[in-house]
């Protein structure tokens, strides 16, 4: 198969979708194609340097907001913030896939940074991207930090490499 990067847009969407449709979704080449498309529909945000910069935090067992993430693309958060959302939805289907815990639990809102708390709406948002993956979510906020401990204990045994 040709690189995923000379797809055009409409192809790796179709693609993807073919992926999802056969349940193929464990294959490299959709993980890759997923990582692609995430790059290009994150308005600015670069779905490696997010990686990186939650693997670095998760490390180090602290929490990330919003604008760290764009700060680390170098676009302005309010360049990004509506893109924001799809592009952490497509790092959580990354992670699951991969067989990791869901990365996108240590990014927070900024005043929360210090607890890991989320905000209703985004808490329920990213209860719905794990529901929707096959997640059993009885408990929104235990199931929050039991993906946050996760994500801080799987950080820690990372080399680096993705």
């Amino acid at each position: 198969m040709k690189p995923v990067g000379e797809w055009d847009d409409k192809q790796l969407a179709n693609l993807i979708a073919n992926y999802q449709r056969l349940q193929r979704v464990d294959d490299p080449y959709y993980l890759e194609a997923l990582s692609e498309m995430a790059r290009r529909k994150g308005a600015g945000l670069d779905f490696e340097k997010t990686f990186s910069a939650v693997l670095k935090a998760a490390k180090e067992r602290r929490f990330l907001c919003y604008k760290q993430l764009a700060d680390e693309s170098e676009v302005e958060w309010s360049r990004v913030r509506y893109a924001a959302n799809q592009h952490l939805g497509d790092l959580i289907e990354y992670a699951h896939r991969k067989g990791w815990p869901l990365l996108s639990a240590i990014i927070v809102n900024q005043q929360n940074l210090a607890d890991g708390h989320m905000e209703p709406s985004t808490l329920r948002g990213f209860c719905e991207a794990a529901r929707s993956l096959g997640y059993a979510v009885a408990d929104e906020k235990v199931f929050l930090k039991d993906q946050q401990q996760r994500v801080f204990e799987w950080a820690g045994k990372q080399e680096g490499a993705q």
